[in-house]
Order: C-alpha cells, then structure tokens, then sequence
C-alpha cells in the first residue's frame, strides 16, 4: 500500500506535518504506528481540514489544524514533512517558499522531475528515491534531506536519482510506456529508447 510506504519512508519523528492533508489518512497512519508524538496538519482548504478533524479526533490534543497555503508556521519545527498526492508543479511551488531542515518525504502525482530539480536547488539531497504500485497505479517515492547535490542529469531527473537500480514497480511501468509509445511511429521513438536504457539496467 502507498501510504504504508510513504510512512515508512517517512522514520520516526517528535513532530510530523502533513501539507495537502485533505482526509489526513497519511497522520492518522502515522499516529496509529506511533511513527510519531504530534502532528500539524495543514490544508489551503478549510473544507478538506474539516475532513482532517473527522479523521483525528481521536487523538485530541496531539494533532494541530491549520488552513495554509504550503508549509505553515506551526510546522517549522517538524522533524518530517509529508507532501504527498498532489502535481510536481505545485509540490515545486511549496518547496520553493520553505526553508526550513526538516526531512520531507514527497510524493508527486506528476512531473517528478520538477520535484527533483527543485530539491537540489534548495540545498537538499535526496536519499530515496523509489517508483512503487499500489492499487494499480504507480507512484514515486522521494525522500529529502539537508545536504548538497548535484543537479539530476537528464535521466535522473526523468526516471529517478537511482534509476540504475529499478525497483519492479519502475520495470513494469516503463514496460507498459515503452509498449504504448512503440506504437507511435518515429515520433515517439526517441523517448521509447530512453525507456529502453533503463530496461537494459534490470537486474
């Protein structure tokens, strides 16, 4: 399941912030396996926070709500930031207005290399970085940390930082591109060969 894998990406911490939480399905797991002590949870819609409160109010006075357009204020002593289930251009966005050092895990729903760029341009490195299925669809996994890093070659930015060492979630993904995209003719055999240099590194 991906929020199995995005909690466990995501370590142990004191504090634990959800951007976009909208149902907080991601905090409710995290306080369920004690991951973590406290959690902010932070929506740009007071709507979807109402949601979020359904969702936690078992846990009373552990968890603060917020209505905030990216990371809020009372977050900025997170141990952790999950920014998950939202587009790369709008996970960029956020991460371009935070400045903090918390690790964040994120999990863009689109463009991912927007995502990997921005993070070596804020001064960050990423430590994982993983494609995985659930439900019949595929998601990235990126994990970020304080440190420096070079900014993603082509491949990287495209295909993940560890895209030498595919995970079968990522095999079986470009499988399927590849598959689609041979079917297009010239115009689309540039990218199907791309593809094609990330299948020859499958173990």
């Amino acid at each position: 399941m991906r929020g199995d894998e995005i909690i466990a990406a995501a370590g142990s911490a004191e504090l634990l912030a959800e951007v976009g939480c909208d149902h907080a399905k991601l905090t409710e797991l995290a306080l369920m396996r004690g991951v973590c002590k406290r959690a902010v949870v932070s929506d740009i819609s007071a709507v979807c926070l109402k949601k979020a409160e359904r969702t936690l109010a078992r846990f009373g006075d552990k968890v603060t709500y917020v209505v905030a357009d990216g990371v809020p204020k009372e977050a900025e002593s997170a141990d952790c930031i999950l920014i998950c289930g939202m587009g790369g251009h709008l996970v960029r966005d956020i991460l371009r207005r935070y400045d903090g050092d918390a690790r964040l895990v994120l999990s863009p729903q689109s463009h991912a290399e927007l995502v990997r760029a921005e993070i070596a341009e804020s001064g960050r490195r990423i430590t994982v970085d993983r494609c995985i299925r659930s439900a019949g669809k595929y998601y990235d996994i990126i994990v970020a940390e304080r440190g420096h890093m070079d900014a993603p070659d082509e491949m990287q930015a495209e295909f993940g930082m560890f895209w030498k060492e595919p995970t079968d979630a990522l095999i079986e993904k470009l499988e399927r591109m590849r598959d689609n995209l041979m079917q297009g003719g010239e115009r689309t055999k540039e990218r199907a060969d791309r593809i094609g240099e990330v299948l020859k590194w499958r173990k």
